[in-house]
């Protein structure tokens, strides 16, 4: 705001005027020519980089404080993290484009003193392109009933243009089965490969399983592939937790609930521990709307002994043929 100045009698007057904002402190300014950098399609597997040039064009040192990122994409000063008036800097940005198919943008936020853009960002943009896309990557299959088989579909295509053709598909341990291998063909974006069928058997027995999928291909980049299967086939009734875990000096108990599908029919007939270091016991709630379910309130040991594991099992008797007797994995920590 102006300041003003009287003179005494006989002296011509002065004025000095003080404008906001013409203070001389030095400053920085960050800037980057081309912040938005676009890789377009590149190919699955490396990482690709991008140095991003800035400049300081204010008239104070231009400090970078840090350098920060989106998720996969890995960024850091590459030369100075102090740059002078008309200075120039390097910020090298890393994407790690295994395992992430498809269009991405990242964006790198470089924190610094300057008062204007204190957080200045700058943006990557690519889309990552794989020899062979698998839909689903991984395939899982929960809640299959005890006795009906369970089919999945399994999609594998090459890259655009590219002639893929599936050699073999098998399990590793026979946990599923790979029952038919169809080729595929979508002459819109002119992709080649085939669908498989992959069978989980009526006969599988109940509980979680685990398997793999080997696939052969005509691919010289990609010979082999792996599908991962997870699953569980589930009885009359089911159970959760399946494994229970005590922390240090735990005093509470923890409540295994049983859901069984005919609750009128079903009974819990005994619990047991098997190292008697858990203290299981049956309770039946009854929900209302003739809604009843059984719980396993299971205690944990009042003491461990000095060369106690700590390991336990909870062996639950039932009147179900299927699942006469369910087990229980207790771990209590010291």
């Amino acid at each position: 705001m102006p300041v003003l100045v009287f003179a005494q009698a006989g002296v011509s007057p002065s004025v000095t005027v003080a404008v906001a904002g013409s203070s001389s402190t030095a400053s920085p300014k960050i800037y980057c020519a081309h912040p938005n950098f676009d890789f377009h399609n590149v190919e699955e597997g490396g990482d690709i980089i991008h140095l991003f040039h800035i400049v300081n064009r204010g008239n104070g040192v231009l400090i970078i404080d840090n350098v920060s990122t989106s998720c996969g994409c890995t960024a850091a000063v590459e030369d100075k993290k102090e740059i002078p008036p008309g200075g120039r800097g390097v910020i090298k940005a890393t994407y790690h484009t295994k395992g992430r198919p498809g269009h991405a943008t990242k964006i790198i936020t470089v924190t610094s003193n300057d008062p204007v853009n204190p957080s200045y960002q700058m943006k990557l943009d690519m889309t990552v392109v794989r020899d062979i896309d698998v839909e689903p990557e991984k395939i899982y299959l929960y809640n299959i009933q005890h006795g009906q088989p369970q089919t999945t579909t399994v999609k594998i295509m090459g890259k655009p243009n590219m002639s893929l053709k599936i050699l073999s598909a098998q399990s590793a341990n026979g946990a599923v089965t790979v029952s038919s291998i169809t080729p595929y063909v979508d002459p819109a974006t002119h992709r080649y490969g085939a669908t498989l069928q992959v069978d989980v058997p009526s006969s599988h027995d109940i509980g979680n399983f685990a398997d793999t999928i080997k696939v052969q291909t005509s691919s010289k980049k990609k010979p082999e592939l792996d599908i991962d299967v997870w699953g569980e086939v589930v009885g009359k009734f089911t159970y959760s937790p399946q494994t229970i875990y005590f922390a240090p000096h735990q005093n509470n108990p923890i409540t295994v609930s049983f859901t069984a599908q005919d609750t009128q029919h079903f009974t819990i007939r005994k619990v047991e521990s098997v190292h008697h270091l858990a203290r299981p016991a049956v309770k039946k709630v009854n929900f209302g709307n003739g809604v009843e379910q059984y719980q396993v309130v299971i205690d944990p040991p009042k003491s461990l002994s000095a060369d106690s594991d700590g390991k336990d099992s909870i062996l639950v008797t039932t009147n179900d043929l299927e699942q006469p007797q369910v087990a229980i994995d207790v771990q209590v920590s010291k």
